[in-house]
This record gives structure tokens, C-alpha cells and sequence, in this order.
């Protein structure tokens, strides 16, 4: 498996190509603000963890699944329905049509009225957030299973990675959350983007009977500014997952060096 960088995700890339955060980022005092999101009784916790890993019993067990098997297909699994989740409410069949995990339709409103126009989107990006987070932890977990059984080294591994997930699981909850507000500055420029340069054009255009559904389906053209946000929306998503998946990536990468380390 190659390795990932973690000085440049590409969740960060992606927010720094859509203008939403600031570039400007210092990694060279990394443990110091590690140190910072861990409290006092956090801290307890994982040293007396840390303490105890010498002292924790192993017992050898055979597990039926390959840890990189069981990674790669629930991986692929989470990247197909977020794909397949992009596509518009009332499109794709029935049983689409009653997800709660499709796009939203758009209507008039979402021009008129940007901050409610949002809404619909930021609980779809936000739903998708809570389903990547149960996968993600289940995998986890599955995977800590199978270090247990394999070597003490592992087990020890397996131990210290549920305590420091437990650890960080209310920062990353936090830290993730801010995202659907990122991605809401963006909706608002292009939103305004798009209503100032309509209204530059409002002399050469014709008013249409049907001028509301005929301006959404224009906003859904390729190269239209809700297409655009859609797709950028996507490419935040799937670059969210990757990130989230970063743990995981570490232990199958521990399992497969004590796999290939000579004995």
C-alpha cells in the first residue's frame, strides 16, 4: 500500500483550491497541538493505557478475513455510495427517490434566498458525515480485532489505537463538522456570482412562461454554478473520506510490516 502524505491532505488541498481556508498552516509544532486537544483526564487514560500494554495477556487467534481485504472492500463499498448518492431527488428509481441520501432538487428559492437555499445540501453533506463516521469506526474496530489475535506487537498496537480513537473522537467530530460551513461560504459566492452576472444580462435575455424551471435546469448544466458546487461538494467528500481513512491506513500498513519483517 503506498504511503499517504499527512503534511498536505487532500481534503486541505481541495479547501485551499475552493478558497475557503487559509493556507497558512504551521506542521513543525505538530505534537505540541496534539498535546493541546488531549485534557487532563484524557491524558490519564492513555498513560495508564500506555502503562498497561506490557502487562496485557495475548492469546494467538486465526481470523477467517484478510485485514487488507476486509479494508479495500469497505472502502470501495463507501466510495460507490457516495458516488452513487449524487444524483437529484426524484431521478434513479423509486427506491433513490425515497433515500435520504440524494441531492436535493433545487427550486427558485435556492437562488432567492441563499441561506435556506443551503440547507437542503448542508443535511445531505452532513448525513453522508454521520454514515462515514459509523463505517469508519466499525473498520476500525474490525481491524483492531484481527491485530489482537495475530502478535503481541499487534495486540498492544490494536489496544493503544482504541484508546487513542476513543481519545480523539469528540475533536475529530468537531473538527469535521466545520466543513459543511466551509463548503456554505463557497455555495453563497457562486450563488452571487451567478445573481450578479444575471443581473449584467437582464436586458438581453427574453422573459420565458416558464422562466423558473428553465433557469434551474440552466443552473444544472455543466459548467452551471449549482453543477459546479455539486462537484465540488463531491470532491470534498470523497477527499473527507480519505482523510478519515488515514487510521485505518496506518494499522493495515503496521500489519502488513510485522507480516513481511523477517523472524
Amino acid at each position: 500500500m503506498n504511503p499517504v502524505s499527512l503534511t498536505s491532505s487532500r481534503l486541505q488541498r481541495v479547501l485551499l483550491d475552493l478558497a475557503v481556508v487559509d493556507g497558512d498552516h504551521n506542521n513543525a509544532q505538530f505534537a505540541d497541538k496534539l498535546g493541546e486537544l488531549i485534557s487532563l483526564s484524557d491524558a490519564i487514560v492513555l498513560a495508564e493505557s500506555l502503562r498497561g500494554l506490557k502487562k496485557k495477556p495475548f492469546t494467538a487467534a486465526h481470523s477467517d478475513s484478510d485485514a487488507n481485504d476486509v479494508f479495500m472492500q469497505t472502502r470501495a463499498a463507501m466510495l460507490a455510495f457516495i458516488i452513487n448518492s449524487f444524483v437529484l431527488e426524484g431521478e434513479g428509481g423509486s427506491e433513490a427517490s425515497t433515500s435520504p441520501f440524494i441531492l436535493p432538487r433545487p427550486n427558485r428559492d435556492t437562488l432567492d434566498d441563499p441561506n435556506a437555499g443551503f440547507v437542503a445540501y448542508q443535511r445531505f453533506y452532513s448525513l453522508h458525515q454521520s454514515e462515514m463516521d459509523h463505517q469508519v469506526v466499525t473498520l476500525r474496530r474490525q481491524l483492531q480485532q484481527i491485530m489482537s489475535g495475530h502478535s503481541h506487537q499487534l495486540a498492544q498496537l490494536a489496544t493503544l489505537d482504541s484508546s487513542m480513537a476513543d481519545t480523539m473522537a469528540d475533536f475529530s467530530r468537531r473538527a469535521f463538522a466545520g466543513i459543511p460551513h466551509l463548503l456554505a461560504k463557497r455555495f453563497y459566492f457562486l450563488n452571487q456570482q451567478y445573481r450578479d452576472m444575471s443581473s449584467e444580462n437582464s436586458d438581453l435575455e427574453p422573459v420565458l412562461a416558464n422562466s423558473a424551471q428553465t433557469e434551474t435546469a440552466r443552473w444544472l448544466q455543466k459548467g452551471g454554478w449549482l453543477d459546479r458546487f455539486i462537484r465540488e461538494m463531491q470532491a470534498v467528500l470523497l477527499a473527507e473520506l480519505e482523510l478519515r481513512l488515514l487510521p485505518v491506513i496506518g494499522l493495515i500498513e503496521a500489519l502488513e510490516f510485522e507480516v513481511e519483517k523477517p523472524q
